[in-house]
C-alpha cells in the first residue's frame, strides 16, 4: 500500500512540474509505441548508440506523417511533436538500403512496405548506400518492429537527448 501511495505522490508532483512550465524539461511518452512507456527527462551530453533522442521532422515528412495520422500537433517549428526514438546510428557510421532492408552497423532493418492500416510506406530519402554526415543520425526503436523511423525518414538531427526517468509496467500486453 506504501508503495502505491508513493507512485501517486510521484505522479502528482511530476504532473504539478508538467504544469509549472517544465514541459521542456519532463517528456510523457504515453501515446506513442516508439519507446517504452514512461516518463523521461531531457539531458545533456554527447550522443551515443542505443541512447533515446527527440528529433523534429522536415516539413515534408511532416506533412506525410499528419496526413496519415502518425504525428500530433506539438512544439517543433513544423507544429508537431518530438519523435522519440533509439539512436542507432552515429556520425561516420555506414548504412546501406537494399532488398526491403536498412542494413546499420551490422543489424538488418526491414522497411515494411505497408503500415499497420494496410497503406503504402512513403520512403523520403535515396535508397542506396551512404555514411552518416555530421550531426546525421539514425533513430529507430527495437521497441515495435512496425515503428515509423528512420527506415522511412532517413538520417535526422537530434534537438535533445533523453533519460528515462520511470519506465511502466508493459501495458500494452
Amino acid at each position: 500500500m506504501q508503495k502505491k501511495k508513493t507512485i501517486q505522490s510521484l505522479l502528482l508532483v511530476l504532473l504539478v512540474l508538467l504544469f509549472f512550465n517544465f514541459t521542456h524539461i519532463i517528456y510523457f511518452n504515453i501515446l506513442t509505441h516508439s519507446l517504452p512507456y514512461g516518463i523521461y527527462v531531457r539531458i545533456n551530453g554527447v550522443p551515443q548508440r542505443d541512447a533515446y533522442a527527440a528529433s523534429c521532422l522536415t516539413n515534408e515528412i511532416v506533412h506525410y506523417g499528419i496526413e496519415r495520422g502518425y504525428l500530433a500537433p506539438g512544439h517543433c517549428e513544423t507544429g508537431t511533436v518530438l519523435v522519440l526514438k533509439k539512436i542507432k546510428g552515429l556520425p561516420g557510421d555506414r548504412f546501406d538500403v537494399k532488398n526491403g532492408f536498412l542494413e546499420l552497423n551490422g543489424h538488418s532493418y526491414h522497411i515494411m512496405e505497408r503500415d499497420s492500416s494496410g497503406r503504402t510506406l512513403k520512403v523520403f530519402y535515396k535508397q542506396d548506400d551512404g555514411l552518416l554526415g555530421k550531426e546525421e543520425y539514425i533513430l529507430l526503436s527495437d521497441f515495435v518492429k512496425n515503428s515509423w523511423d528512420s527506415r522511412y525518414w532517413g538520417p535526422v538531427k537530434i534537438q535533445f537527448l533523453l533519460k528515462p526517468l520511470w519506465i511502466f509496467e508493459d501495458v500494452t500486453e
